[in-house]
């Protein structure tokens, strides 16, 4: 997809002296510096974005209804919605803040809320995913997602879902509130304003887009009269730094106040520094090795298991993995209910031999794997290739950005991937199992993207049935959470094409002058109320 720089309020000059300004001194005080890889920020389309970088762009650009308490995960509090309420059906009702304005500065109606959310669906963007799986289509949204009166939005019930699991899933960056009005001026052939999203804003959120250069620079500049109180940072810069030795120097220098994607050795390195903190949070989800069933040898089971003993999964956690996350052996955690223990991961190379020569590969084979070009995706991707070539097997690893990585993995073309999954619900073991086990459609055009088992092309019929069971329970949680347990063991004794092999910790370094710089788990942190003290 084509991106276009976004310019806003005859701010090029201004920006361009700030990035000088960024470059020769200490960070002011009422400008944020962010530095990161910026190669998988490749849209600000909230209903397009499933990257680390997009949805901290873009959570500072718009609101949802309600939002994750950073301090609690799993918590919810409200953002535009002031109130909401669980009718018996499971249908929910919204009430919006009265003082709720979007920056164009119109008043946020209910109308608003059911175009967004019915744009989600329309447009089978990746948010497509999330409401499918509570029955949404094309069909039945404008009839599901209605204004009741202009404060009140109606999300009425299109199959059984536990309330809870929408209300988690909302908070997520595909729940936005877009500005109807701002986007109707520049759709073009019905395309409700999807070419010029891309690049482009129509929130409501504490900043405004200012300028987005691809692979360069982001600036956001603070709206003053931002419905949630004024923004204590006058701009925010995140700027495009590869090279983690170079935010490290930077970081060190006070030229950065937060840092992304550095190495271990930087972490480290920087951890001892007392100018600064190293936030480690436990996200919610994976770090994984994805495996093409298409693929004629990753089709046989017993290829799938065999290659599941080839991985050193303790040595990648230790080494590679060290600052990143922590061992994984399924895809619910130890500490979410639905855990099974002594299942999943094992690494035995030994058995992984036997299990190649009994299926025909006692020389191996080769295949392509693709990676980020980013840390710690191309360590990973290495130590999986060194694991595998023990047993024979020959990977040739391909990096790029997000659209080169995932890009043929959403379109099911590929043969080994490596990538990081993201949890809709932190604290229920759906959010955690769906992402990774469920497939109700194996059709390449159904083009469910966010469901790891679509891109593997991986169906398991039993799986899909104890998933929509246990997702329709409200009133029996040791019922529901039973069947996640046998969804998640079936899905394990089917040698699956979705290997986690780690539980995602996300790090970052900031300056020890910032007050209230809270990560998010679900990667929605927020800037509005980021102080310095000196």
């Amino acid at each position: 997809m084509p991106h276009f720089r976004a310019c806003f309020i005859g701010a090029t000059a201004v920006v361009a002296a700030l990035t000088i300004n960024v470059a020769e001194a200490k960070t002011p005080k009422d400008q944020l510096v962010i530095g990161m890889n910026m190669v998988n920020l490749t849209t600000l389309d909230p209903h397009n974005a499933n990257s680390y970088e997009s949805y901290h762009v873009i959570a500072n650009l718009y609101d949802t209804l309600i939002r994750s308490d950073p301090n609690t995960p799993g918590k919810v509090i409200p953002g535009l919605a002031k109130s909401w309420t669980v009718l018996p059906d499971g249908t929910l009702e919204f009430v919006l803040d009265d003082k709720a304005t979007f920056q164009s500065g119109r008043k946020i109606t209910a109308a608003d809320v059911a175009y967004s959310f019915q744009r989600a669906v329309k447009l089978g963007l990746l948010a497509r995913a999330y409401y499918a799986n509570w029955g949404y289509d094309a069909a039945n949204v404008e009839q599901k997602f209605r204004a009741k009166d202009d404060k009140t939005f109606v999300m009425e019930v299109a199959t059984p879902v536990a309330p809870s699991l929408k209300l988690n899933a909302l908070t997520r960056v595909y729940g936005a509130v877009l500005d109807k009005e701002v986007i109707a001026k520049h759709e073009k052939d019905g395309d409700m304003g999807r070419g010029w999203l891309a690049s482009n804003a129509a929130g409501s959120g504490p900043f405004t887009l200012n300028r987005w250069n691809p692979n360069d620079i982001v600036v956001l500049t603070r709206f003053d009269a931002y419905w949630g109180g004024e923004p204590k940072m006058k701009r925010v810069l995140v700027r495009h730094l590869p090279e983690s030795q170079t935010e490290r120097l930077q970081l060190e220098k006070g030229d950065l106040d937060v840092g992304f994607q550095l190495v271990s050795a930087d972490i480290d390195g920087l951890a001892k520094n007392p100018a600064i903190v190293i936030d480690r949070l436990i996200g919610s989800g994976f770090y994984y090795l994805i495996m093409s069933t298409k693929d004629p040898e990753f089709a046989k089971p017993e290829v799938r298991q065999a290659l599941r003993y080839c991985i050193n999964y303790k040595d990648i956690n230790d080494v590679v993995m060290k600052n990143y996350g922590t061992s994984a052996t399924t895809f619910i955690p130890a500490d979410i209910p639905g855990y099974i223990p002594d299942i999943g991961n094992v690494y035995d190379p030994a058995k992984c031999k036997q299990g190649l020569a009994a299926a025909g590969y006692g020389d191996g084979f080769s295949k392509q794997l693709l990676s980020l070009n980013s840390t710690p995706y191309a360590d990973m991707a290495t130590a999986i290739q060194q694991n595998l070539a023990v047993a024979g097997v020959k990977v040739d690893i391909l990096t790029g950005n997000g659209d080169q990585t995932y890009g043929p993995m959403r379109d099911r073309k590929f043969q080994l991937g490596v990538g990081r999954t993201a949890s809709s619900a932190q604290t229920d073991a759906d959010g955690w199992l769906r992402t990774h086990v469920y497939n109700p459609d194996n059709k390449d055009d159904a083009n469910l993207t966010n469901l790891q088992a679509w891109r593997a092309s991986f169906e398991l019929p039993e799986v899909n049935k104890l998933m929509d069971e246990a997702q329709a329970i409200t009133d029996n949680e040791a019922k529901r959470v039973e069947l996640y347990k046998q969804a998640l063991k079936l899905f394990e004794e089917s040698a699956p094409p979705i290997i986690p092999i780690s539980q995602r910790v996300d790090p970052y370094a900031k300056s020890a002058r910032l007050k209230n710089y809270v990560g998010d788990i679900g990667w929605m942190t927020r800037w509005d109320q980021v102080e310095k003290q000196d």
